[in-house]
This record gives C-alpha cells, sequence and structure tokens, in this order.
C-alpha cells in the first residue's frame, strides 16, 4: 500500500459541499482505502471562473491505497457534479 494525497474543489454551496465530502469519502473507501486525514480548508476565490464558479471550497484527504485501485478513483469523482477539480498525487514519505 502506498500514501497519496488528494486535493478536491468543491461548489461553494455548504449543502453541496457536505454532500460531495461524503461522496469522496465513500467512493475511497470503496476502493479500499484507509483515510489518515482530512482536512476541510475553508472557502477560497478562485484565480479563474470553474463552472461558471467564483469561489469553491477546498478539502484535503491523506489516505493509504494499493497503486491500482488509486488509478481507478478518479473516474468515478470526476463525474461527480457537486466537484469542480480533483487531483490524487503519490506521496513520498
Amino acid at each position: 500500500m502506498r500514501t497519496y494525497e488528494a486535493m478536491c474543489v468543491f461548489r461553494a454551496d455548504q449543502e453541496i459541499f457536505n454532500a460531495g465530502v461524503a461522496a469522496v469519502r465513500e467512493e475511497l473507501q470503496k476502493l479500499g482505502a484507509q483515510i489518515e486525514k482530512e482536512e476541510d480548508m475553508g472557502l477560497r476565490t478562485l484565480a479563474y471562473p470553474i463552472k461558471k464558479q467564483l469561489q469553491a471550497h477546498y478539502y484535503y484527504y491523506v489516505c493509504n491505497m494499493d497503486p491500482e485501485k488509486a488509478q481507478s478513483v478518479e473516474r468515478p469523482l470526476r463525474l461527480r457534479d457537486e466537484l469542480l477539480r480533483f487531483l490524487m498525487v503519490r506521496r513520498d514519505d
């Protein structure tokens, strides 16, 4: 198992944000990820509009999972309407 960091950029609406955080957590756990850390980084103004949104809510995850499953997590998350952007990278410790 390897350690990965995931940064999620959600729509600014609080209800949509809460639903999105739960959906990402559920998707990660469904793929066998062990979430070590979650951090709400708050509401921020975007440098440029994304899907007509000027502000977004940032959320950070650190998790352990198999490398094969880490590649398959992006597709279902990119289809989520709550999620504006998603990036997962391997963490070198």
